[in-house]
């Protein structure tokens, strides 16, 4: 049979190896496309010449990648694919391992003192520093690959003007969790400031060294409630949104950090 002929979706089913749900549901996403739908009877009918196609979905699809990634694999000239799928390779591992060292902490077992492994909060003098910054909306499912793809983009945008001795930060102006979507800013850090998009001032912050397997949610969040709960007992307010600083560029080096000011209250009771 020639690759021109055409093929039943039973027929094509069986030579890919994928359901006729699974292709009727590539076709509604516009990733695998009929060669031809009989207008009378709704059948559908594909080339053989199409299966390398449905079977590199499939073997994207087994690894985990989100139909709106393949879409953008399949579409990209060889060496952008070879890219894309490098950069997905990358944050598959990263959530891998982030992933083993929860397991590896909740093999442990419980702590027997809980107040001794508290997060150590400390506070700093944190400098002004200039940066170009996008706001997003995320689940927690997608914050760890959205971060790396857009902090990504803006470090290409700000080219020469980058600063890599200073830290990514994200911002959380809005909650985050499986359900809650943000909003969030990414932040990079520039060394002119005619080429940011803001800039933060001098200010005070506390701020905790997340130990590695706490850098993902929701083990992170400890370090969040134990930020706050020290400005609190200190009687600060808070000023702006608490944020995520990873050092060096790496996923596994981050502090939680929150600027705050002096309460107006501090030490006087509520009115």
């Amino acid at each position: 049979m020639s690759g021109n002929a055409r093929l039943s979706i039973g027929e094509f089913s069986r030579l890919t190896w994928l359901s006729p749900k699974a292709l009727r549901l590539y076709e509604r996403k516009g990733l695998l496309l009929p060669d031809l739908v009989d207008e009378y009877t709704g059948y559908r009918y594909y080339r053989r010449s199409q299966a390398e196609r449905a079977r590199m979905i499939a073997l994207l699809r087994r690894v985990g990648m989100p139909l709106e990634r393949v879409s953008a694999v399949l579409d990209a000239e060889e060496g952008r694919r070879r890219d894309l799928i490098e950069a997905y390779r990358v944050e598959t591992t990263r959530a891998h391992e982030r992933a083993v060292a929860l397991l590896d902490g909740l093999a442990d077992g419980p702590r027997e003192d809980p107040a001794e492994c508290a997060p150590k909060v400390q506070s700093r003098v944190a400098k002004p520093w200039a940066f170009v910054s996008r706001t997003l909306r995320t689940t927690a499912a997608d914050l760890p690959s959205h971060i790396e793809r857009t902090a990504s983009a803006l470090a290409q945008r700000a080219g020469t003007d980058i600063d890599r001795g200073a830290p990514l930060v994200v911002v959380y102006h809005g909650e985050v969790s499986w359900e809650s979507d943000g909003p969030i800013e990414i932040r990079v850090p520039v060394r002119d400031d005619d080429a940011a998009d803001g800039r933060e001032p001098e200010g005070n912050e506390f701020f905790v060294d997340v130990p590695f397997g706490e850098v993902q949610f929701p083990t992170i969040l400890r370090s969040f409630d134990a930020v706050r709960e020290a400005a609190a007992s200190g009687g600060y307010r808070p000023s702006g949104s608490p944020r995520e600083i990873y050092l060096d560029g790496d996923p596994f080096r981050c502090q939680v950090a929150h600027r705050y000011v002096a309460s107006t209250l501090a030490g006087g009771g509520s009115s």
